[in-house]
């Protein structure tokens, strides 16, 4: 049985106190000190662009949206709030080179080198620069930014360095508090229970390896053509292919259930725009082998259990969940035990699904976005984050074990499947 602990604190000194962390926000602050859980995004431009212009940019958008200028202590209650954090831009490194740039090797070494506790900024960044081509490697905490957030981030950089101004955002509720107003009655969410069906990933045993592959339009547009005819999604055919690859290749996946994490993005439901801001749940699906006939018979399952979790009942549900854990006030070892319990997974597809991104700004166009690129910190775990810009579906694959040549076979499968 856990028990309540008191953690006073004042809070960072001389700093401005913005708000408390809702349920979601406190979880990912907490198990980012057990197995960070921060996240990067990589955005590929080409177009002529000068390095200050990039940092009077990152600026800009410091400035717009509220948690980008925040850091994360416990108040006088022992409360975990954002607080302002003065004085402080979005640090970034420089590194002036050529294409092609060697982006994945720089978001596996991100992905090994997390955000300090105290404060600190909660995001960084990464240039790549050339006269012509430039990729930025964004990296944030993942209490105070998702990959959609990220993804309008990034589309504000773009503005500004297509000569656009950007407006001034206010500071965003925790998605939780936006879900209290709809009196959603369920009943109250119990922690699971610890009975460890998982291993915690060991960040000891080298760096993770990253890889991404870019489908043709041609195919992206069959895939979404072909989701449709079977009534079901772009993100279902993409996890059913990744679940059927890992099979194909991977003995330790071949006979036993795959347990996917499906990150859900919120905004619509909650009303949330383009705000920096966590507004996401991100349910597992277990998918075991005598479950499949087909690509796009699984494909409609996936659809099937994924399908309800954009209602306010099961909003609400999920929220509580969370709420139940914050109110136990766990230490960061009592967490990863129910970690291993709750998101105990083989893999995650993160899919942004369209990316809110223009072909061109200014004389800057977009070539390519990767990620998001994120671990829930379970052992031999497989990660893919998937975003589509110019009509082309982007995979990034990483993990500390990889499956050899996973994304090759999906995308095989896939054009399989379409024609």
């Amino acid at each position: 049985m856990y028990q309540q602990v008191s953690h006073p604190h004042s809070g960072p000194q001389d700093a401005t106190l913005l708000r408390p962390l809702g349920p979601v926000e406190q979880y990912f602050w907490l198990s980012d000190q057990n197995s960070p859980k921060h996240f990067c995004m990589t955005l590929h431009v080409s177009g002529s662009t000068t390095v200050q212009c990039w940092r009077e940019a990152l600026e800009a958008v410091r400035l717009r949206h509220p948690l980008l200028r925040a850091t994360i202590d416990r108040d006088e209650f022992g409360m975990p709030s954002f607080y302002q954090l003065e004085g402080y831009q979005i640090p970034l490194k420089v590194i002036e080179a050529e294409p092609p740039h060697d982006w994945q090797n720089a978001v596996s070494n991100e992905l090994m080198e997390p955000f300090p506790q105290i404060a600190a900024p909660l995001t960084r960044a990464m240039l790549f620069h050339s006269a012509g081509h430039t990729t930025l490697v964004f990296t944030a905490h993942h209490a105070v930014a998702d990959g959609m957030s990220i993804a309008f981030v990034l589309r504000d950089l773009l503005e500004v360095i297509g000569g656009g101004e950007l407006s001034k955002l206010h500071l965003p509720p925790a998605q939780e508090e936006i879900a209290a107003a709809w009196h959603v009655d369920v009943a109250d969410a119990d922690p699971p229970s610890i009975s460890s069906s998982a291993h915690m990933l060991n960040r000891h045993q080298g760096r993770p390896k990253v890889s991404g592959l870019r489908l043709s339009h041609d195919l992206s547009t069959k895939i979404r053509t072909t989701a449709r005819t079977w009534g079901t999604t772009v993100h279902g055919a993409l996890l059913s292919a990744i679940i059927l690859a890992g099979r194909k290749l991977s003995s330790r996946w071949s006979d036993t259930a795959v347990r996917a994490v499906s990150p859900v993005n919120l905004r619509s439901t909650l009303g949330i725009a383009d705000d920096c801001v966590v507004s996401i749940v991100f349910p597992i699906g277990a998918y075991a082998p005598a479950s499949e006939s087909g690509l796009w018979d699984l494909a409609k399952t996936i659809r099937y259990d994924l399908a309800p979790m954009k209602s306010r009942e099961a909003i609400v549900e999920a929220f509580g969940a969370f709420q139940s854990i914050a109110d136990l006030s766990p230490s960061v070892a009592e967490l990863a035990a129910i970690e291993l319990q709750a998101c105990a997974c083989e893999m995650m597809l993160s899919n942004l699904g369209e990316a809110p991104l223009a072909d061109v700004y200014g004389q800057v166009r977009v070539e390519a976005l990767w990620g998001p690129s994120v671990f829930v910190g379970i052992e031999g775990e497989q990660m893919v984050g998937a975003a589509t810009v110019r009509g082309q579906i982007h995979l990034l694959h990483a993990s500390f074990t990889p499956i050899p040549d996973l994304l090759e076979t999906v995308e095989e499968m896939l054009r399989h499947a379409v024609v």
